[in-house]
Parts: C-alpha cells; sequence; structure tokens
C-alpha cells in the first residue's frame, strides 16, 4: 500500500512538473532574454522622464478608436507613444494621441494599433514607425543613441498579461521603463527582462 502512495506521489508530481513547463513554455515563447553586454555604456537621452499613465482619470475612460476598450484597460501602447514624443519635444498627451488615431482609424474594431495605417496617417507626413522584427540589445541600444525611445512588449510581473512599457534609459547596466501603470520607473528586469517585441514611434524631421 505505501508503495502504490509513495508511486502516485511520485507520478503526481511528474505531471505538475510538466504542467509547469508546459505553462511557462506557452508563457515565454517568441521573448528573448535581454543579456545586458559588459561593455555597455550609459545612455540617458532625456534627462526630464515624463511619466503618463493610461488610468489618469482624464482619459481612463476614453475608448480606443471605435472599440469597446477604454485607455485604462487597453492603452499602455498609445500612453507609451505619447511619452515618446513628448520627451522629444512634441505636445501631446494620451488624450489627444488617442483622439488624433481614433479619427485616424489608427485601431481595429478590437482596439490594437494598425501600425501601417500610423505610418500613413496625415498622408504619411507625420510619423515613423519602426517595426523590429527581431528583439536584441542592439535594437534598444541603437534607438536610445538617436535620441529615440523604443517601447518594448512585455508581461506584466514576466509571467501575467501583455503590456508595453518605454524604455527611457540604460544606466548602471540596466534599462529602465516608464510603465503606464507606475508611478516611477522600473528596471526591465521587473518584467523578467523577457522582450517579445520592439517598436519606436517618432515624429517624422
Amino acid at each position: 500500500m505505501k508503495r502504490k502512495k509513495f508511486l502516485f506521489v511520485i507520478i503526481l508530481l511528474f505531471i505538475l512538473c510538466m504542467a509547469a513547463a508546459f505553462f511557462a513554455f506557452l508563457r515565454f515563447r517568441g521573448s528573448k532574454v535581454i543579456k545586458v553586454s559588459k561593455e555597455a555604456v550609459n545612455i540617458i537621452p532625456y534627462d526630464d522622464i515624463i511619466l503618463f499613465r493610461q488610468d489618469d482619470e482624464r482619459w481612463a475612460e476614453d475608448k480606443l478608436g471605435s472599440s469597446d476598450y477604454s485607455m485604462q484597460k487597453s492603452g499602455c501602447l498609445v500612453t507609451c507613444i505619447a511619452a515618446a514624443l513628448s520627451m522629444n519635444g512634441e505636445t501631446v498627451t494620451p488624450e489627444s494621441l488617442n483622439e488624433l488615431f481614433s479619427s485616424g482609424g489608427v485601431y481595429d474594431s478590437e482596439g490594437n494599433l494598425q501600425w501601417e495605417t500610423l505610418r500613413q496617417l496625415d498622408g504619411g507626413n507625420t510619423f515613423d514607425a519602426e517595426v523590429y522584427p527581431a528583439v536584441s540589445e542592439e535594437i534598444l541600444h541603437d534607438c536610445l543613441e538617436r535620441g529615440k525611445f523604443p517601447i518594448a512588449r512585455v508581461r506584466m510581473r514576466g509571467i501575467g498579461n501583455f503590456h508595453y512599457v518605454l524604455i527611457v534609459k540604460f544606466e548602471d547596466g540596466k534599462y529602465f521603463c516608464m510603465d503606464p501603470l507606475e508611478d516611477e520607473l522600473q528596471p526591465l528586469s521587473h518584467y523578467g527582462n523577457r522582450v517579445y517585441a520592439i517598436r519606436c514611434v517618432s515624429i517624422k524631421d
């Protein structure tokens, strides 16, 4: 009897380990852990970081286009873009940018931003939108060195729902992010250093 119980426990533990491994595979697939090179130097392209929150009461309930999704629930990406543009000298808020995107048909019916539509907004004369096919430290560094701010797709706390944060500087071996749901900068390690996609939006020169 004891042997049967022991075998049952072993089999149960095996099943639980396999389930955990499968869950991790599903959660982490498509991501890359950003490993910082030892020779990487500090890059702080902007001293006065702008912190916007997607749940700010001034625009929290605004809808993304004609979708049922609000800024508070799904506005992390447009909030990151607004902060990036503001730090590059544009007078813009998440509210005004969302209004522009909504009137320009930049969102689909689910509130997802359509990158090609964004590029063609205003006759294609306004926005540069870089959608990188891969994730790497080199891309993040290149954006920051050009005075641009890369938008990283991460998971909340490293394993939660997808979320967008704005990488605003590299200092002392760490990337720091403006998170639209936080009041202070967060290190990329807050999200497990895992990045699933990189975008960079700026105003054309």
